[in-house]
């Protein structure tokens, strides 16, 4: 009885999950929805032939974004993964100090920082775009590896060096396996981070680097809803794809990696 509610639980809360998705479909696929009517009343294509035929100026806004997430998601995951290790025996001064990016709202800090990245010419530019997404994925990784740390982790990382272990065999062929799992969560969370960034890529980018994220709230801007409803399938595409591949990117595949 337990497993079959589970499943019927499981499956309610997929359909949950689906329910905006569905309807952001529904009213990208409507001409005329008028109120109180549960289905549009007439049915068309016009928004998705209209980012088709924009597809030449849409595909390098989606690849830029694409290229940022990675990059933002590898280097973060990364260093968050190492500086979590180095903070593991350290007092939690250095956690709050490592956590401070999460203390500044994105657009606050854009506006701190406009004029440094003006006076290095890193505004406008794809770097510097990357470099002001970086401390709030850092931290967030920072945050998520920490978990991994646990004192059975450690005890097995000095049995290992006891041994024989270089330290590169030691992250490479202990700790890289067993934290698998986390560092895929980390990587696809701090991926996210860049993806959906709007306000950090509208101040540093300067309107130079555009990216899908500027392109979709454009759309919002132009108050046609129907077409931002196709906008925002076309942003939410990519990371639903990721999980439709692989699935474990989602909670229980931390739960594993953290588990003692």
């Amino acid at each position: 009885m337990g497993e079959r509610l589970r499943a019927i639980l499981g499956h309610g809360l997929g359909l949950l999950v689906m329910l905006p998705f569905a309807a952001l479909l529904v009213l990208s696929l409507a001409r005329s929805w008028p109120y109180p009517q549960l289905w549009p009343a007439v049915w068309q294509f016009d928004q998705w032939l209209l980012f088709g035929a924009q597809w030449s100026t849409l595909a390098p806004a989606a690849l830029r974004s694409l290229s940022l997430a990675l990059l933002v998601g590898l280097l973060a995951t990364g260093a968050g993964f190492l500086t979590s290790r180095v903070l593991a025996r350290r007092s939690r001064g250095w956690l709050t100090l490592a956590l401070l990016p999460f203390a500044v709202p994105p657009v606050v800090y854009a506006v701190s920082l406009g004029q440094a990245y003006a006076a290095l010419g890193l505004n406008g530019h794809y770097g510097g775009v990357l470099l002001a997404q970086l401390p709030f994925a850092y931290a967030y990784a920072v945050l998520l590896c920490r978990g991994y740390w646990t004192r059975t982790r450690l005890e097995l990382g000095e049995l290992a060096l006891s041994l024989g272990a270089r330290p590169a065999q030691l992250w490479w062929r202990v700790h890289g396996p067993l934290a698998r799992g986390l560092l895929g969560v980390c990587l696809f969370q701090t991926a996210l981070m860049s993806w959906f960034d709007f306000a950090l890529v509208r101040f540093i980018g300067a309107g130079h680097v555009e990216t899908l994220s500027l392109r979709v709230f454009d759309t919002l801007n132009a108050g046609d809803l129907r077409q931002a409803a196709a906008a925002a399938l076309i942003m939410l595409a990519p990371p639903c794809l990721a999980l439709l591949i692989n699935p474990r990117l989602l909670w229980p595949a931390l739960t594993r990696a953290v588990a003692p």
